[in-house]
């Protein structure tokens, strides 16, 4: 089926009335002269989010660049942004998160790059904003990928986080999400964890730009900030280590790629990550978080002895594999004591 647009940009909202203005005329007054689509994907707003929206098809010039789409009900942002993969009618595909906004030649640029490449997925570089002020920079080099497993490869290159995970500022070409049948999952937070997880394997052609084309805001009260909270329900935690036990597990798909070894590592260490940042909070998560909980989150994907064949990382993984298997006192013990020394906790 041909393409009616070169770029379909698609944006999940929900009760965003102080965001969405900015956010959308961001993408309105963009310097791309080629044919936009905006998907807008209501999640069942109760504030004036659609207002806004319908002023700005209004009113202004572009406006009828703007459809929006309703949701039978509240599903959250995976789902929604599973329906702007279904009714995207462009070549190319940009997600961007109602509460942050996009440079002025950010489609240009990423457009630009994806036709001269023929690139599946092209990234561009982003500032993180709090309340309009300039917190940092995430750059990453120009670099260009054209074979199977070289951008997973590049991500896995050693336990350093090399690519984000986070899909805003991604632009991909619609038909590879759809032969590949890459969707979300129904989740609160983290959706775009498991998307990466499941898509950066599939890639052969991609581009990394350090041109900055996204804002991000970070906004105390998102659904990814856990911090000053005087209580967190267990099933919250539980939904996070769900998540990172699907990424460290996505490792048993891998056998045999060039990056398998470093991957198991990387994923361990994320998940060691986690499970400090649950110790440190550990006293006001309820119902209580159990030993083995956390025991059960830190086991290994490998067996003992396939690690004992890796070339690459094999103590750091020995490491992780002990902590697994360990009586569920002495691995919170272990970890605590890990998470001390790399003022974690």
């Amino acid at each position: 089926m041909g393409t009616t647009y070169d770029v379909t940009v698609g944006i999940p909202v929900y009760n965003v009335e102080h965001y969405i203005q900015k956010c959308l005329l961001s993408i309105l007054n963009q310097t791309f002269d080629g044919n936009l689509e905006i998907l807008v994907v209501n999640d069942c707003c109760t504030d004036k989010t659609m207002e806004i929206i319908r002023e700005l098809q209004e009113t202004h010039p572009k406006g009828q660049q703007i459809f929006c789409h309703t949701q039978s009900k509240n599903l959250g942002i995976g789902m929604s942004r599973n329906l702007i993969i279904k009714k995207a009618q462009g070549k190319y595909l940009l997600f961007v998160d109602s509460d942050d906004y996009i440079t002025p030649d950010c489609i240009q640029k990423l457009y630009a790059e994806a036709e001269k490449n023929q690139a599946e997925v092209v990234y561009g570089s982003v500032k993180t904003i709090n309340t309009n002020v300039e917190l940092s920079y995430l750059s990453q080099p120009y670099k260009v990928f054209n074979k199977t497993d070289e951008l997973a490869s590049y991500a896995f290159q050693n336990l350093h986080e090399n690519l984000r995970n986070y899909i805003w500022n991604t632009l991909f070409l619609v038909s590879f999400l759809k032969e590949q049948q890459l969707e979300f999952p129904q989740s609160r937070f983290h959706e775009d964890v498991i998307f990466s997880t499941d898509m950066v394997p599939l890639v052969t052609k991609a581009i990394l730009l350090p041109d900055v084309t996204y804002y991000y805001v970070i906004r105390n009260n998102s659904l990814s900030n856990l911090q000053g909270r005087n209580t967190i329900n267990l099933q919250e935690i539980m939904e996070f280590i769900d998540i990172y036990t699907y990424v460290k597990n996505k490792n048993q798909s891998l056998k045999g790629k060039p990056y398998y070894e470093a991957r198991c590592a990387r994923s361990m260490t994320q998940m060691l990550y986690i499970v400090s940042g649950l110790i440190k909070n550990r006293k006001i998560i309820t119902p209580a978080l159990t030993n083995k909980t956390i025991k059960d989150a830190m086991k290994h994907p490998a067996s003992l002895l396939e690690i004992m064949t890796f070339k690459r990382y094999k103590m750091a993984n020995l490491a992780f594999y002990v902590l697994g298997v360990l009586p569920g006192w002495l691995t919170v013990f272990i970890i605590t004591v890990i998470a001390k020394y790399k003022h974690l906790l």
